[in-house]
């Protein structure tokens, strides 16, 4: 078990290799504040994705991410996804998709610039690709996520026009590339 902080409860996490790296970043104490509310009702559990699944995650990276509810409890879980994050927070949804799926999008954007690109929905809702860590949550419900193979850079260029980003989100995408070909050209100069 880890702690925390001090205003909120202990939550076990599950481990995974990049845990090292993630707890020296930045937004390591805003990915405890998410798993702590995601441990409690009506939340089941909180899958990281992307960078920080992969253990690769840097001090730009944004943090992708589901929570799970469970599947008679996605109204009321969409109805307290404001509890996820901090008061101060920049946040945006993305509806859910046509069809019976119980997914639909939540984002925020932190005090100190940490992008939170996430997703609420059920276990049978869910279309999860590796790289995939369940940070909270227990090994039956690792079992009942919906599993799919990762999407193909052709599918992204068919798929780019199908959301529109939120503004602040676009925006971010801009300056984390900008950054970090700044931090390429300031090494390949030293």
């Amino acid at each position: 078990m880890r702690g925390i902080g001090k205003d909120m409860a202990v939550v076990r996490l599950n481990d995974w290799p990049g845990l090292a790296a993630a707890h020296g970043l930045r937004q390591w104490p805003h990915v405890l504040r998410l798993a702590d509310a995601a441990a409690g009702a009506p939340f089941i559990g909180l899958v990281l994705l992307g960078s920080f699944a992969r253990g690769e995650a840097d001090e730009l990276s944004d943090v992708d991410f589901i929570v799970l509810t469970a599947e008679s409890d996605f109204s009321e879980a969409w109805e307290h996804r404001h509890d996820l994050h901090p008061t101060d927070a920049w946040c945006w949804d993305y509806a859910r998709p046509a069809g019976d799926r119980d997914v639909a999008g939540h984002r925020w954007l932190t005090h100190d610039f940490a992008l939170f690109d996430g997703l609420i929905c059920t276990p049978s809702g869910s279309r999860i690709a590796d790289p995939m860590h369940l940070l909270v949550g227990n090994d039956a419900l690792a079992g009942q996520l919906v599993r799919r193979e990762p999407i193909t850079a052709e599918e992204r260029h068919l798929r780019k026009d199908e959301v529109t980003l939120h503004e602040i989100e676009r925006l971010y995408g801009q300056l984390k590339l900008a950054l970090r070909a700044q931090r390429g050209t300031a090494r390949a100069a030293n």
